[in-house]
């Protein structure tokens, strides 16, 4: 069992070697003509530590956040907190201590695709083993920048990607174009889903929103007034309800895609996960958790696109939909020009808004300035 374990914390990283050439330790006295990687391998070395005290301390959502776009997109965030979860839970690692940086060329197995400058990082890390010892494990990580931060990867072999993804995130199939009912029950099925498992590997607790889709010519009571055609999209945290406007979204659908109705389901969700998270709309914010509403309207977009991004890695979605939808977001939901960014209604102005969903959608939750 013990060589068992060793293998299965090994496979959640990513494996092989520097490629020919010169690999560069992290040393003082290096030269200077390879001074630059001597200061990249010291910002790796950095990054690294950060990586291994999210793993140790339980935080998978802000470990996953830290994988490398490129390899999110390999992996969905429902599968990756799931490998992490049960590698954590069955190894117990304990704090890793790094003996080695170098920089060269290393190849991702699972896509075999090069990356001239990788971290190299070397490290040693206690676990227990099945009957209670505590073993070390001798091993190697890889990162690569991305956008000036030093990014890993999640898994060293296609073969096990791909069956602990078929396990812990399943493909799901899209609702046919034009089924505008097919299309919400699909997405909010697919929102709760994903922020359940989000929220568990939190502290926070999570309970499904109710949803109410009104009619033409329809009415309803909510917790925070009467509802009635013509209001878009809304979240209610009074009786903790999203309230949706089916021609709306119909007409969204119709024109923009199927992702811009998603967009704005996606946005009203986030609005109950932040509630859910502890934060809290204001007017004049002094309290924990307390924010603006742009702060709070501008965190949803984010999220929106955290989500975005993992219904895309599960094959949900199609890009020119996104587009689409933001071209949508740019033409009708910012604030008019000359709006306060502090109105108790702001919600930020178009460019704002396309670049919170933009942030989410490329670093995840690390992008909306939130650890989960």
């Amino acid at each position: 069992m013990q060589q068992v374990v060793t293998l299965i914390l090994a496979a959640i990283f990513s494996l092989g070697s520097l490629g020919q050439g010169a690999p560069t330790p992290a040393n003082p006295s290096t030269p200077p003509d390879l001074q630059s990687d001597a200061q990249a391998a010291e910002a790796a070395e950095g990054a690294a530590e950060e990586i291994f005290r999210f793993a140790v301390a339980g935080e998978f959502n802000a470990l996953y956040d830290r994988i490398r776009p490129d390899a999110q997109v390999k992996v969905p965030r429902s599968a990756g907190i799931r490998i992490l979860e049960e590698v954590y839970s069955l190894a117990q690692p304990g704090e890793a201590k790094i003996t080695g940086v170098a920089i060269g060329s290393w190849t991702w197995p699972v896509t075999e695709k090069t990356y001239p400058n990788a971290a190299q990082i070397s490290f040693r890390q206690p676990f227990v083993d099945d009957q209670g010892q505590e073993q070390v494990l001798e091993d190697k990580m890889y990162l690569v920048q991305h956008e000036g931060a030093w990014r890993w990867f999640l898994g060293s072999d296609r073969a096990y990607l791909a069956e602990v993804i078929g396990l812990f995130a399943p493909p799901a199939t899209r609702p046919e174009a034009g089924d505008i009912d097919a299309l919400l029950q699909s997405v909010t099925n697919d929102l709760d889903t994903f922020y359940r498992k989000v929220m568990d590997a939190t502290d926070f607790q999570y309970a499904t929103p109710d949803v109410v889709v009104v009619d033409e010519g329809r009415f309803t009571e909510s917790g925070c007034g009467v509802v009635q055609v013509g209001f878009w999209a809304f979240y209610c945290p009074l009786d903790q309800t999203i309230y949706l406007d089916r021609p709306f979204l119909r007409d969204l659908e119709q024109r923009y895609g199927a992702f811009a109705a998603e967009f704005v389901v996606g946005h009203e969700w986030a609005h109950h996960v932040q509630v859910s998270a502890g934060l809290e709309r204001s007017d004049a914010p002094r309290g924990v958790g307390q924010v603006y509403s742009i702060e709070l309207e501008l965190g949803a977009d984010c999220f929106t696109g955290v989500w975005a991004l993992d219904a895309d890695s599960r094959g949900l979605l199609d890009l020119s939909d996104v587009a689409s939808a933001v071209a949508f977001t740019f033409e009708r939901l910012g604030d008019p020009r000359g709006a306060s960014p502090y109105s108790p209604q702001a919600h930020g102005t178009n460019t704002q808004r396309v670049e919170a969903f933009t942030d989410g959608f490329d670093d995840g939750f690390l992008g909306c300035d939130i650890v989960m």
